[in-house]
């Protein structure tokens, strides 16, 4: 025993020790790199004559950077080694670059390359095309160029004025759809019992729950605006790919058919094909594009010179920056699902979100708030305690604009309904307007194994338990809840629009719809971005000087600090790990779809939600 008893206190020690180095190691790593950050000498960049703006957005196009949880950082560099970064770039930052180097004396052309822009959605790439082709009405040049090409790196590509494509490379143009897991008989197989509540014929958000297939409603409606996308995406690309001859709505959506004789003419090379079909200009790989690009600046008397965005945009002025006005424009970005509580960047919190719009309630000098939304919904609850507060501005006389990101839908759309006024794009997936809840038993799954569920309580109510058989009775309840709920969504709607609850029922029952249509059903004032909901603001609060003030969470000076000195190293876990692509997917998809049962927190479990908004 004695020698036992001593055998542990080794361990133990031995487990102390190596508790400390390992504390103190970390702490070592942190502490060098404090101190190689705080030595680092500012840079100063400076952008010299006949200059190239290169847009090399490695990362993904956001409308909020996320501030970078240190712990994750860290456990992600440690785990990563030298895989590549993911960036985030923020829209209106890009923007201001490319409207700056429009007017910009010292950049003569703008050189996009786009191997390494991993994701970006429809509004972002075309509201970065508009400023790209502001950009060459001023005479300056915009060059593409790209190994391979997604659906959404062409997208922008198309608004270069040549497209440059790598020899043994393809553009894969796919199209939108809709596609889920169902889950209906791996249930059943579990003996697991979903028991749904909904209001609404095209809210198919339970559908993978109860069925093995999607409805003929949901395919009718989601058809419906996956198809006018498409069509928006083909004309964008027909209209700016005009200058080619060869381009047609054949070459950007082809049929299998046209696709598989046109590929034979060609041997199977889908680069080849991609030029005799317009969609690129020239085949050339990177150093052979970067060769003819020196060529044509030593023409013209100068070297080429390639400035870095990163470069170019710190060298910017702050986006909004004040000018003095006492009369202002509250900015405030909500961009994730829509959540009890309070939230970090990435979703919208019900009790955080509003403590933003407060802060412009309070703020005496904020005549209007635009409030740019970009979610697909999530707790009614939270839903109905933001607009709360949105009616709160408007009761103190401040004007209200929402502007619509990719997506409003569903509880973003019950925030947006109490607006003074909406402001959407044609593509953002907008309405939804419906509600649903559920509450899965594995009441027969435990009996099979000899595993059952009994006991006394003080009330009927007291036998709600996923272990349990839920009471037919209780499930009627919750029903009637859910079409409260329902109710409530056509009143909060009927009375921000000035439509009768008849008319608003008319376009909800849980259909989604586009900008373009939400505006002529009335669920949308105006077509346009950002900016048009600001000059919409400033209208309305009949404002002609003013600034722009941006309302964002309060940061601590030392998680700034943290999030500073980390932000470039942010790197992608699943990269890290090197998991397979395909597996990836299937787990996103099943995260996303397993979102109600593992992190939406609405008190009553009712859900305004949209999962299949999200199209990038």
């Amino acid at each position: 025993m004695k020698l036992l008893f001593s055998w542990l206190k080794s361990l133990a020690k031995l487990i102390n020790l190596t508790r400390l180095f390992i504390i103190n190691a970390v702490f070592i790593v942190l502490i060098a790199i404090i101190v190689v950050a705080l030595n680092v000498d500012d840079q100063t960049i400076h952008i010299s004559d006949n200059s190239t703006l290169h847009l090399n957005l490695n990362g993904i196009i956001v409308e909020q950077k996320n501030p970078v949880n240190f712990a994750a950082e860290l456990s992600s560099q440690m785990l990563s080694g030298e895989q590549q970064q993911i960036k985030e770039y923020q829209v209106d930052e890009v923007i201001q670059a490319i409207r700056h180097a429009q007017n910009d004396p010292k950049i003569n052309d703008i050189l996009l390359e786009l191997n390494s822009l991993s994701g970006a959605s429809i509004n972002h790439l075309t509201d970065i095309g508009k400023a790209l082709n502001d950009f060459k009405s001023s005479g300056k040049k915009v060059t593409a160029i790209s190994d391979n090409y997604s659906q959404a790196q062409y997208l922008l590509a198309s608004y270069a004025d040549q497209i440059y494509l790598n020899p043994q490379g393809m553009v894969l143009l796919q199209g939108y759809s809709v596609y889920r897991l169902y889950f209906k008989e791996a249930l059943d197989n579990l003996l697991i019992t979903p028991h749904v509540f909904k209001v609404g014929t095209y809210k198919s958000f339970v559908e993978p729950f109860t069925d093995n297939q999607m409805s003929k409603a949901s395919k009718l409606a989601n058809k419906h605006w996956l198809n006018q996308l498409w069509k928006d995406y083909i004309d964008t690309v027909v209209t700016q790919r005009s200058h080619s001859s060869l381009i047609s709505v054949q070459s950007v959506s082809p049929s299998l058919q046209e696709l598989k004789a046109a590929l034979k003419k060609v041997d199977g090379d889908a680069a080849l094909y991609a030029q005799q079909a317009g969609l690129v200009d020239h085949l050339n790989n990177r150093y052979e594009i970067i060769s003819k690009l020196q060529d044509n600046a030593d023409l013209s008397g100068h070297k080429l010179n390639l400035v870095d965005y990163s470069n170019y945009q710190s060298t910017l002025p702050k986006l909004y920056s004040p000018k003095g006005n006492s009369n202002q424009i509250a900015l405030i970005h909500g961009s994730g699902e829509i959540l009890a509580g309070s939230q970090d960047v990435g979703a919208i919190g019900g009790v955080s979100f509003s403590k933003l719009l407060d802060n412009a309630l309070q703020n005496k000098n904020i005549k209007a708030v635009v409030i740019r939304l970009d979610t697909p919904g999530g707790s009614a609850f939270a839903s109905e305690k933001i607009r709360q507060q949105v009616l709160a501005l408007k009761q103190a006389d401040k004007k209200v604009v929402v502007s619509m990101g990719s997506v409003t839908a569903s509880g973003g759309y019950w925030i947006a309904s109490a607006a003074d006024s909406i402001v959407a794009s044609p593509t953002t997936l907008t309405g939804s307007i419906g509600i649903f809840g559920m509450f899965a038993s594995a009441d027969k799954a435990l009996n099979k194994f000899g595993i059952y569920n009994d006991g006394v309580g003080t009330t009927e109510l007291s036998t709600l338990n996923p272990t349990r058989a839920l009471n037919p009775e209780l499930g009627e309840i919750i029903q009637l809840g859910i079409e409260h709920g329902y109710q409530q969504f056509l009143t909060v709607v009927s009375e921000g629009r000035g439509m009768t609850v008849a008319e608003v029922n008319k376009v909800a029952q849980g259909r989604v719809w586009t900008g373009s249509d939400a505006q002529n059903l009335g669920l949308v004032d105006k077509i346009g971005g950002l900016q048009d909901a600001i000059n919409e603001a400033a209208v309305l609060a009949d404002l002609k000087q003013y600034d722009i003030k941006v309302i964002t969470p309060a940061v601590s000076a030392k998680q700034q600090f943290i999030n500073e000195m980390f932000s470039s190293n942010v790197q992608q876990l699943g990269k890290s790990l090197q998991l397979n692509p395909t597996i990836l997917e299937t787990l996103d998809s099943l995260q996303s779809q397993a979102a109600v049962f593992t992190k939406f927190n609405d008190p009553q479990g009712r859900y305004a939600y949209c999962p299949m908004c999200i199209i990038k």
